[in-house]
């Protein structure tokens, strides 16, 4: 017993040596963690250490000697030690406070070591609930672990919450209700939610109160939605062209509307990008929803052009050189067909946009 006291004793000053030395910082997790939750944090780690430390059947040699060893060992002060050395050390979270509360109840979990039936006896229940009381059993709650709130079945907070305190010896008792939920025992719907039968489920999205779960059932439309043959729907406020300012433009959302800055290169806009473009400073020139300068509109024309006697070309030679064999042609044609057709998606303004804007202007 000595050497388990000196063993333990050297483990938790090595322990509080590392963690002052580089300055660990304890989380806002392991600082929230009261008397109850750190009790449980212990009792697991030491749960885990028995499971860890035990030791099956060895195979050959003298089987009676070794079963009898191995008796020996599932309760002996050697298990013990190897248990309280690998204590806490297991735990990503709560270490410290797991610590703390091994030095602090170290003799205790030696008595019930010692003196009870790990096999029938729970340590958490023993430990946290009725040793150091810092728990209560489930659906208990408060100094003196009063059972919590139950409806005509017998349900906690019916079924529906978590009575405040459940399992510790801190709370109220009051019900904590489950979202959806209100009332002294969580029997009644919160507002935006309806009954069907036993359960509060929520209602459409439009509906401010309601009966059931379509846009038809609604006591009241929210804003942003009107009534329309007994159905809340959406209302187009992009509609209203005064909602947003001049360089945005609108975005209708269900219930609702968002206003996005244009592109920089437009003045007005119906849309994001710069190919929409409504209107454009003095300077610029309004082309298939795009601004652009003297500039830019020259090099588009002369790019355009460019392109426009390259396809000219093409079908040309297709048709004179490969005027012989018509198969021949027919697959050359085609090829080109397909190259144009991707040249044009890809290109920053086709062919057919630059004619249709030197029509128009």
């Amino acid at each position: 017993m000595f050497m388990f006291k000196v063993t333990k004793s050297l483990i938790l000053y090595l322990f509080y040596f590392y963690d002052v030395t580089t300055s660990k910082k304890i989380t806002s997790e392991d600082r929230t963690v009261n008397d109850c939750q750190r009790c449980k944090i212990l009792t697991d780690s030491f749960n885990y250490w028995i499971d860890k430390t035990s030791r099956g059947k060895h195979e050959g040699g003298d089987a009676a000697w070794e079963e009898a060893k191995l008796k020996s060992y599932a309760h002996s002060e050697i298990r013990l030690v190897e248990i309280q050395e690998g204590l806490c050390s297991e735990l990503k979270a709560h270490e410290s406070d797991c610590y703390m509360l091994a030095e602090n109840a170290e003799q205790f979990l030696e008595n019930w070591w010692f003196r009870e039936d790990p096999n029938s006896v729970d340590l958490h229940t023993w430990l946290c609930i009725e040793t150091l009381k810092y728990c209560c059993h489930k659906n208990h709650f408060g100094d003196n672990c009063l059972p919590c709130p139950l409806d005509t079945q017998n349900q906690v907070c019916g079924g529906h919450g978590r009575c405040d305190g459940d399992g510790t010896r801190l709370g109220n008792g009051t019900c904590i209700c489950n979202k959806g939920y209100i009332g002294v025992l969580c029997k009644d719907c919160a507002k935006h939610f309806f009954q069907d039968n036993d359960l509060c489920k929520p209602c459409h999205k439009a509906c401010n109160g309601c009966s059931g779960d379509s846009a038809a059932a609604c006591n009241t439309c929210k804003v942003g939605w009107k009534l329309e043959s007994g159905v809340c729907t959406d209302v187009n406020e992009c509609l209203d062209t005064t909602l947003c300012k001049s360089t945005q433009f609108c975005i209708n959302k269900e219930g609702s509307y968002d206003c996005k800055s244009c592109d920089a290169s437009c003045r007005t806009c119906a849309g994001a990008g710069h190919s929409n473009c409504t209107s454009c400073e003095s300077n610029h020139v309004l082309w298939s929803g795009r601004c652009l300068d003297d500039k830019h509109k020259s090099n588009l024309l002369r790019s355009t052009i460019k392109k426009l006697a390259l396809y000219l070309g093409l079908f040309v030679i297709a048709f004179f050189i490969l005027r012989n064999s018509k198969t021949l042609a027919s697959l050359v044609i085609l090829i080109i067909t397909i190259y144009i057709h991707y040249s044009e998606k890809n290109s920053e303004m086709n062919i057919l946009h630059v004619l249709l804007n030197l029509y128009v202007n």
